[in-house]
């Protein structure tokens, strides 16, 4: 029901985007660096729906002048000519008098006195002519239509910038949440290849141990299978970070190469493209609390349903002016030729029109658009009350992600201290090689489950700082 709604008439304000590029000199790129505020403002720039809400907001700016047009006199030119094979008038004696013998006896005299006095026997006329006009009409009222015309162009250009800032926020949001995936896979990258360290430094000397004698060679094979295991699973998170990227650059406009051979500074290697991702503090949810009802009135579609409600009142009004009276006033100047003498003229009009055998149709029609506007109404107040409930699921969600950051971070200090110690002890023989490995794989799950949460808690602030109603309330219904 939101998504119908939301559909008044179609985008805002599009930055330009700046990205840092490192060059080796020969005319290739060597690297691309960017940042998370570059994405966004690149996404702006080339993202088809942003792009497409641009060309909806022109629009609606051209329909509002089409509007306007209507204040203004009504001008037309009109031309007229013919020819006709034979006069369009020919008359004689007998045409007028009529066929008796007052008739034909002035028909005889016309006849012999004609050709001496040079007098025509018959008279013709309009074989041809022409004739030129322009006329000029000035609408005075027009019932309101016109005034009410102008003011529901107006809502359209508003709801197209309404419409464009939600496909903005939305993009943004699709960005961010990618982005902030990527970050997450680096974090989990991260922590392998300490992981995957560790591992080497401990299969070295359990090497060395085995060589010596002091331990079994099954410890070395288990710590070399472990360690093969972790090199295997940072190879899929490598990989999970590269179609991360290639999806973000995609959703950016930014062109890349996957092969090396073939990158260009126009399209650099994929693994060259940096994405430089930065530590911000992450506060208690009360630092980034805030009154419901101003972040209600704050959403892009809060404002949308109101712009629903003031269209359909509109167009009830404009259905009311097709049965009031119209006046018109006007100037009509023209020059005219069709009895061989040419006459210019000009007049003033002024009309009224009342359509009267209207009014019964019109009454129902306003009754019928009432119940639209009563029903616009009511869906604006139902839907409200939805948004208040998705800002405060919004506010517990980001309560409860919090709570769930804590807790991970408090179990990642437990299982980092005990992998620790699990190390000391087993470089002193006091534990076996399995409790050590079970104490690593604690310590990566972990290390996974703190990235997650900071990740989820990250996305929850920034989902209840710009929600985007129309994707949450889809995820609520």
């Amino acid at each position: 029901m939101l998504n119908k709604i939301l559909t008044l008439t179609a985008a805002m304000l599009i930055g330009s985007c700046a990205a840092t590029w490192a060059g080796d000199g020969s005319g290739v790129s060597s690297g691309l660096t960017l940042t998370l505020e570059d994405c966004v403002r690149l996404a702006e720039e080339n993202n088809a729906d942003i792009r497409g809400a641009r060309l909806d907001i022109r629009a609606a700016e051209l329909q509002k002048d089409e509007a306007l047009a209507e204040y203004f006199p009504r001008v037309s030119a009109t031309g007229f000519g013919f020819y006709s094979l034979n006069p369009l008038i020919d008359l004689g004696v007998k045409d007028i008098v009529g066929n008796n013998d007052l008739g034909n006896n002035l028909d005889n005299i016309l006849a012999g006195l004609g050709g001496e006095l040079g007098i025509p026997f018959r008279y013709t006329a309009m074989q041809k002519g022409y004739m030129v006009g322009i006329v000029a009409m000035q609408p005075l009222y027009a019932g309101g239509r016109i005034v009410n015309g102008n003011r529901l162009a107006q809502l359209g250009v508003r709801a197209a910038e309404l419409t464009g800032e939600m496909s903005r926020l939305q993009t943004v949001s699709s960005i961010e949440q990618t982005w902030w995936q990527a970050a997450s896979l680096a974090d989990k990258k991260t922590t392998l290849e300490r992981v995957i360290e560790i591992l080497d430094e401990l299969g070295e000397s359990a090497d060395e141990a085995v060589a010596a004698g002091l331990i079994a060679e099954t410890d070395a094979l288990q710590l070399s299978l472990r360690r093969s295991e972790t090199r295997s699973q940072l190879k899929q998170v490598e990989s999970g970070i590269r179609l991360i990227k290639m999806n973000l650059l995609n959703s950016i406009g930014v062109q890349y190469s996957v092969l090396k051979t073939l990158s260009s500074s126009e399209k650099p290697y994929l693994d060259d493209i940096t994405l430089a991702f930065s530590e911000d503090t992450l506060l208690s949810p009360e630092h980034y609390r805030k009154d419901e009802q101003e972040v209600v009135s704050s959403l892009v579609e809060s404002q949308l349903l109101d712009l629903q409600v003031d269209a359909n009142r509109l167009q009830k009004k404009m259905a009311l002016g097709e049965a009031l009276p119209q006046v018109a006033v006007g100037v009509a100047a023209g020059y005219s030729d069709f009895l061989g003498k040419g006459r210019s003229d000009a007049l003033a009009v002024a009309t009224v029109s009342i359509p009267i055998s209207d009014w019964g149709k019109t009454s129902k029609k306003l009754q019928r658009l009432q119940t639209q506007v009563d029903k616009a109404e009511e869906q604006r107040d139902y839907l409200q009350r939805q948004l208040t409930l998705m800002v405060a699921s919004l506010w517990l969600d980001m309560e409860s992600k919090y709570d769930a950051m804590l807790n991970s971070e408090e179990s990642l200090g437990i299982a980092t201290r005990l992998f620790d110690v699990a190390r000391q002890n087993y470089a002193a023989g006091l534990i076996a090689v399995s409790d050590l490995l079970t104490a690593e794989a604690s310590y990566r799950q972990a290390a996974t489950e703190h990235v997650d949460a900071v990740i989820a808690y990250r996305n929850a602030i920034r989902a209840y700082q710009h929600p985007t109603a129309g994707q949450q309330m889809q995820q609520m219904q």
